[in-house]
C-alpha cells in the first residue's frame, strides 16, 4: 500500500489579480489626494488612471464605494495580524496595544488621510466595525471571559469604530502634528479601562427586548 503525504498549501491568489487590485486601489487614492471629490469619482476615471478596463475593474470591484471599504479592511486587518494574544490579556498593564496600533497608522499616513479627508464616514466605519468585533471576540476567547450579551457587543463595537474614527479623522486635519505616542495616550486613557470592565462582565446583560 502506498502512503501519500500530503501537504496543506495556502491558496495564494494569482498574482495578476494581486496587481490589478493594487493598481485600482493606488488610482483612486490618488484621485483622493488630487482633491478630486469621491462623489464625482467615476469608474471610468479610475480604471482610466489604474490603467484597466471598466469590465476588468467591475470583475474585481462593485463599486468606488467597494474599493474604500477594501483598503480600509486591509489596512486595518494587516494592523490586527501584528496583535499576538499576549497584547490581548487583561488588565492591560500599559498602553503597548494603542501604541502599537497608532505608530501602525501613522506609517500609513498617505492611506489613511485621503480617505477619512475625502470619503463618506460609513465606508471607514462599517470595516473599521468589522476588524473591532474580530478583536473583541479574540480578547473575549484569549481572557476566557464568558460571552458578550449581544447589544452589549454591538454597542461596545460601534463605539470603538466611532471613536477611533473621530480620532484619526482629529489627527488627519491637525495634518498628524501630535506623534502617535501622544495620540495613543489620549485613546488608552479614554477607552481601556472601561472596555476592560465591559469585557470582564460580560454576563451582566442590561439591554432587554
Amino acid at each position: 500500500m502506498t502512503i501519500h503525504n500530503h501537504q496543506v498549501l495556502s491558496v495564494r491568489p494569482d498574482p495578476r489579480v494581486v496587481r490589478t487590485e493594487a493598481a485600482i486601489k493606488h488610482a483612486l487614492l490618488e484621485q483622493l489626494a488630487a482633491g478630486c471629490s469621491f462623489s464625482a469619482l467615476t469608474v471610468s476615471e479610475i480604471s482610466l488612471a489604474a490603467g484597466v478596463t471598466r469590465k476588468t475593474f467591475y470583475a474585481r470591484f462593485g463599486s468606488p464605494e467597494q474599493v474604500v471599504e477594501r483598503i480600509v479592511t486591509d489596512l486595518f486587518d494587516e494592523i490586527i495580524r501584528t496583535i499576538d494574544d499576549d497584547m490581548l490579556r487583561l488588565p492591560l498593564l500599559d498602553n503597548s496595544l494603542a501604541m502599537m496600533v497608532f505608530r501602525a497608522y501613522d506609517e500609513h499616513q498617505s492611506v489613511l488621510a485621503p480617505l477619512v479627508r475625502y470619503c463618506p464616514v460609513n465606508l471607514f466605519v462599517g470595516p473599521v466595525s468589522t476588524i473591532a468585533g474580530q478583536l473583541l471576540e479574540r480578547a473575549i476567547k484569549v481572557n476566557k471571559a464568558p460571552p458578550m450579551d449581544e447589544a452589549r457587543q454591538a454597542y461596545l463595537v460601534a463605539t470603538i469604530a466611532s471613536i477611533v474614527h473621530g480620532v484619526v479623522s482629529v489627527w488627519v486635519k491637525r495634518g498628524f502634528s501630535e506623534s502617535p505616542e501622544q495620540v495613543a495616550s489620549f485613546v488608552d486613557e479614554l477607552l481601556t479601562d472601561g472596555i476592560q470592565r465591559i469585557v470582564l462582565s460580560a454576563t451582566k446583560g442590561w439591554i432587554t427586548g
